[in-house]
């Protein structure tokens, strides 16, 4: 496990934060390709405020090119391509920024480019204790945390999003469309959990992403860009627990395909699946189909 410390200005982490999502240049690439989940990070705020105001934990990491901080949408470019979505464990409120900013000078932290490793367990320690002390909330539970091992991605996560593809996937020729998985979006290179097409050389019809465990931004990106390029109708799959996030990148981020994607949850492709295929069973049956 690692310790980073993440440098913006404020307009920046008004974004990174409100988004959890942060971002590298290039040059910083290898520290990216370092960052694991569960990795700690420390929210740093360059000057007028120049001190730590959050904390929070690495969710997964991802590469995109589309433009997301106010200076790469000025410029029309992407300028911190290398990206990683995050979980705040505590930030200040905005307006206590400034008064209860933890400052990091004397404690040898380097804090120069936009992401940078901490190596002392003794640093982190302090820093950490300090955050604790002024901000008077749990944060010294955080020491635990550092020194634990990294918990491993369950395994039945990875089952789960592996059969809600398949059920996806069967369903698609149930409907009688040309049903494909893991197809591959031509000029990004990315892949699409599954896809319908009509007729063999169309585009896709439907295209579903299932969001069960990996990068929500990464997976909406991926939607909003087959809305862009082919005008498909698109789906997100996600557990419960995540509609009130994404809900929040719909409106922020994604709000361009907010009106044409829909979510459905675990549960109802399930018994969708148990439906369509319980409909499919008695249309055979009785020569129907």
């Amino acid at each position: 496990m690692r310790v980073w410390v993440l440098t913006g200005t404020e307009e920046n982490w008004d974004k990174g934060i409100g988004e959890t999502i942060w971002g590298v240049v290039e040059g910083l690439k290898f520290h990216w390709e370092k960052i694991e989940k569960g990795d700690v990070l420390i929210f740093y705020v360059t000057r007028p405020i120049s001190g730590v105001i959050g904390v929070g934990r690495v969710e997964s990491k991802f590469k995109q090119d589309k433009p997301l901080w106010a200076a790469e949408i000025k410029e029309n470019k992407v300028i911190w391509p290398y990206r990683f979505d995050f979980k705040v464990e505590y930030v200040l409120p905005k307006s206590e920024w400034e008064n209860k900013k933890v400052g990091v000078e004397d404690l040898r932290v380097n804090y120069r480019a936009g992401i940078n490793p901490i190596a002392n367990k003794e640093t982190v320690k302090s820093l950490l204790k300090r955050a604790d002390m002024n901000w008077n909330t749990e944060l010294i539970q955080m020491l635990e945390k550092v020194e634990a091992p990294v918990a491993e991605v369950p395994k039945k996560g990875l089952n789960l999003h592996n059969e809600i593809r398949e059920k996806l996937f069967e369903l698609g020729k149930i409907e009688r469309y040309i049903s494909e998985k893991e197809y591959v979006i031509p000029d990004i290179n990315e892949r699409l959990d599954v896809v319908w097409r009509r007729v063999s050389g169309s585009v896709p019809t439907y295209v579903f992403e299932v969001q069960i465990g990996g990068s929500l931004h990464q997976a909406l990106a991926k939607l909003k860009h087959a809305y862009d390029i082919w005008n498909s109708n698109v789906f997100l799959i996600i557990n419960e627990d995540d509609l009130e996030k994404t809900n929040q990148l719909m409106s922020g981020t994604f709000h361009e395909i907010k009106d044409r994607m829909k979510m459905i949850t675990v549960s109802k492709i399930n018994r969708i699946y148990e439906l369509q295929i319980e409909d499919n069973k008695l249309k055979i049956e009785a020569g129907l189909r």
